[in-house]
């Protein structure tokens, strides 16, 4: 690394955006752009945002590890409603709409539940599925969230092998909020489960 760009660095270690390094270096938009491109190319630096969310760089004075994904990475990657991270979640290994669709039941979270809806169309390995959410005690919230997305999205088809079963417990999708929309009720009735979901709210994850 020559003097020049190490200085650069060292000047911009931390977030930032592309109007913070322009003002920084007293660059064209342009020419900053270009200059984040190669610094990420290069490894300095890492990017999280973009879409409707203001695309923030992070740039370090070391290469930095290049981001596993996780959960918000492959519901954004499918649902047309955005998540905004509110922690950095990633998995070193293989992970996708499986173990994504079972992380974002696990937030209790209205918004990653609703948009992780998404991924219903993505499923490839049934089986697995069902056996993470037999581990994470929740197929009587997936089975429930899948037949409320296969109201309204093409999904993958479950598969008849897959068991099931006649729950007697009620449950919350997400705690405290009950079924209102009578479109859902025979669903409530068959899982067991209250869907809080209303029709402004399902029209935020169609495409």
């Amino acid at each position: 690394m020559n003097m020049k760009h190490q200085e650069r660095l060292r000047n911009l270690e931390g977030l930032h955006t592309v109007e913070t390094v322009a003002q920084t270096l007293h660059l064209t938009r342009q020419s900053t752009l270009n200059l984040l491109s190669q610094l990420k190319k290069e490894g300095y630096v890492t990017t999280s945002g973009g879409g409707k969310q203001k695309r923030l760089y992070r740039i370090s004075l070391k290469k930095q590890r290049p981001r596993d994904v996780g959960m918000f990475d492959i519901i954004n990657r499918y649902s047309p409603m955005k998540i905004q991270p509110w922690y950095d979640h990633q998995v070193h290994g293989l992970y996708g709409p499986e173990e994504a669709l079972i992380d974002a039941l696990q937030t209790r979270s209205f918004r990653v539940i609703l948009a992780s809806m998404r991924l219903f169309g993505h499923i490839t390995h049934w089986s697995t599925l069902y056996r993470l959410a037999k581990e994470r005690d929740c197929w009587q919230k997936v089975g429930a969230l899948y037949e409320v997305a296969r109201m309204f999205f093409r999904v993958r088809k479950m598969p008849k092998n897959i068991p099931t079963f006649s729950f007697f417990q009620k449950i919350y999708l997400i705690p405290p909020y009950p079924t209102t929309e009578t479109q859902f009720y025979p669903i409530d009735k068959k899982w067991k489960v209250a869907i809080p979901f209303r029709k402004g709210d399902i029209q935020k994850v169609l495409s």
